[in-house]
């Protein structure tokens, strides 16, 4: 969208139930990136203060590509938009054309050369489990129901093998990359209360994390947790470098993309 060639950078903060998208990318089906284009492209007229001009695509760039299933609580978002668009006015115009499952937190003016993915320094992901003798009907969407309970101890000690610079070849499904070293600055766990279970969460944040490779560590450390593997295995299994080794990526119904962080917040 453009009104005579004056355009400005805007920063977005968004959260979905991922269960009926087919993940962040257009494309696919149903999906968040193209349901929030379509959104903002049908709301710019509402929140102009002047005219505008429709430009044949308005490009909305996650700062991480969430795959099918997978949640956000705050995922971040940049886009073009005219110069003459009110952020105020924006916001509740595209949050009344999005789907119930879909929402706009936030808008705020962005530099110009802000780019939701590549200024990204740090994201943090939270995967939920359920474990224990009985699911959780008020968590099922959300979390991964894992009978008997887990030894939080042992998973504690296995997630420090993980932390840290590595090579996560063993552990992403991400056959196009050829870099797969990244830092994990921290995984953290705790148990809130929630609709009367006291689910565990496990935080990972990092500089970035490549293709279903938060959901495979998550396998790794509930497997540790049942005494199907320790610290010492998950060491070698880093090692070997090798994705065949790793277990299968816990699944999507339990992730969330938390947090972004960038360098001037």
């Amino acid at each position: 969208m453009v009104e005579e060639g004056l355009t400005k950078t805007i920063k977005l903060v968004v959260a979905y139930d991922g269960t009926r998208f087919k993940g962040w990318q257009r494309g696919n089906g149903r999906t968040v990136q193209g349901t929030l284009e379509e959104a903002l492209s049908l709301s710019l007229g509402t929140a102009s203060r002047g005219s505008v001009r429709a430009a044949e695509e308005l490009t909305v760039v996650g700062a991480g590509r969430t795959d099918a299933g997978v949640h956000a609580e705050g995922q971040v978002a940049s886009a073009i938009v005219p110069a003459s668009v009110d952020i105020g006015l924006l916001l509740r115009a595209v949050n009344e054309r999005l789907p119930i499952d879909l929402s706009v937190l936030s808008v705020t003016p962005a530099a110009d050369r802000f780019h939701a993915r590549y200024n990204a320094k740090a994201k943090t992901y939270r995967y939920r489990i359920v474990d224990g003798d009985c699911p959780n009907p008020f968590l099922y969407r959300f979390s991964w129901f894992v009978k008997g309970l887990l030894d939080e101890a042992v998973m504690r000690n296995a997630a420090s093998v993980l932390e840290g610079e590595h090579d996560f070849t063993s552990f992403t499904a991400d056959k196009g990359k050829k870099d797969k070293v990244r830092t994990i600055f921290s995984i953290s766990f705790s148990r809130p209360r929630l609709f009367g279970s006291n689910p565990l969460d496990i935080s990972f944040r990092g500089d970035g994390f490549l293709w279903n490779q938060v959901r495979i560590m998550t396998t790794a450390l509930v497997k540790a947790g049942s005494g199907e593997l320790d610290a010492e295995k998950l060491i070698r299994l880093l090692d070997a470098r090798d994705r065949s080794l790793a277990p299968d990526p816990a699944p999507p119904s339990g992730l969330a993309l938390v947090s972004v962080e960038y360098p001037d917040a």
